[in-house]
């Protein structure tokens, strides 16, 4: 590992650790860095007991610091399956946004919300469903897009995919009599982190490190299979079934994290490109790299999300695709050669 991977490596973990901080400090009541050390060296280590007034160790324990733990989880889990499928499509648009991954996911959680409410409140079923409507979509966007040797069709193909699934989502949201609920289900498909407590952040947290060990174990095989799939079989890469295997691995870490914290587009888009730009294409470390940028991101982005209109709070997926859409259109003005 060169020098400048170790320096970029050490500078994220520093950003990574300052953005953390500051996630769980900034806000309307008031909190300061201090404050916020004080409570964590007291709940982790017995430190500075007393220091601080109890609605605060309520305010940041029990609701900042499990937000600013599932900021880290979702960002740095739809960075590496973005970066994943963007090696196993050798598309440089692919991510489970893009691809109808999160929409598959999002339509059948709405449906659950639709037909059966009270087992929203059942501890698996939301992850459950949510991986399954992922599981679907991505099937249906890889049997239409992946047909023939043009990569450029599974782009194409995931956004009639959303279309589609976006359409079936807001029917059922249309058809809810429930105001609260629609409330509910409209702030969560634009992507919220507001739902984060120590009580439901577990599930997330521990589905996104297993997405990343298991992706990052097949980080040589994506290295491989990014020159191409006869590139890869050549060097003894099993290019149709790592492809399947990573398919059910987004699909499984996609719907975890939109149960959790609903659509945030653009996350696993953005991310690999910035971090491929600094340390290169080989995904042994850019897979790392990914999921501490993706986490700094989103803890910036709910920041941003919180304070910008304080004390309304908007929805996450807004600042996100504010920054995805132009990096997008930029990236396809790029690569057409700055041809309008």
């Amino acid at each position: 590992m060169g020098k400048k991977v170790i320096l970029i490596s050490i500078a994220m973990l520093l950003i990574i650790s300052v953005s953390f901080i500051m996630a769980m400090s900034v806000g309307t009541a008031g909190a300061t860095w201090m404050d916020t050390f004080h409570i964590i060296a007291n709940k982790l280590f017995g430190l500075y007991d007393g220091q601080t007034k109890e609605v605060m160790v309520k305010i940041i324990w029990d609701l900042r610091f499990p937000r600013a733990l599932l900021a880290i989880a979702v960002g740095g889990g739809l960075a590496i399956a973005g970066a994943a499928m963007q090696a196993i499509t050798q598309n440089v648009l692919a991510e489970p946004y893009i691809l109808g991954v999160s929409s598959g996911a999002s339509a059948m959680v709405t449906g659950v919300y639709f037909f059966a409410a009270s087992l929203v409140y059942v501890g698996y079923v939301i992850p459950a469903f949510a991986f399954a409507g992922a599981m679907l979509s991505m099937m249906m966007v890889y049997k239409i897009g992946m047909n023939g040797r043009n990569n450029s069709r599974l782009v194409l193909a995931g956004m009639t995919v959303t279309v589609i699934l976006n359409a079936v989502s807001q029917f059922f949201i249309s058809m809810m009599d429930n105001n609260s609920a629609i409330r509910s289900v409209t702030m969560w498909m634009m992507g919220s982190l507001a739902g984060a407590r120590w009580n439901n952040v577990l599930i997330p947290c521990l589905g996104s490190f297993i997405g990343f060990v298991y992706l990052l174990t097949n980080a040589r095989a994506y290295n491989a299979m990014s020159l191409g799939d006869e590139t890869a079989i050549s060097l003894g890469v099993d290019a149709r079934k790592v492809k399947k295997r990573t398919i059910i691995a987004v699909s499984f870490l996609t719907g975890i994290i939109v149960s959790a914290a609903g659509l945030v587009g653009f996350v696993g888009f953005i991310i690999p490109h910035i971090i491929r730009s600094l340390v290169g294409s080989d995904h042994r470390k850019t897979l790392p790299m990914c999921f501490v940028g993706g986490g700094i991101f989103l803890l910036w982005m709910d920041i941003l999300a919180r304070t910008i209109m304080a004390p309304q709070e908007l929805a996450i997926g807004i600042f996100t695709a504010f920054c995805g859409g132009p990096f997008f259109a930029w990236l396809l003005y790029r690569n057409n050669g700055g041809k309008v």
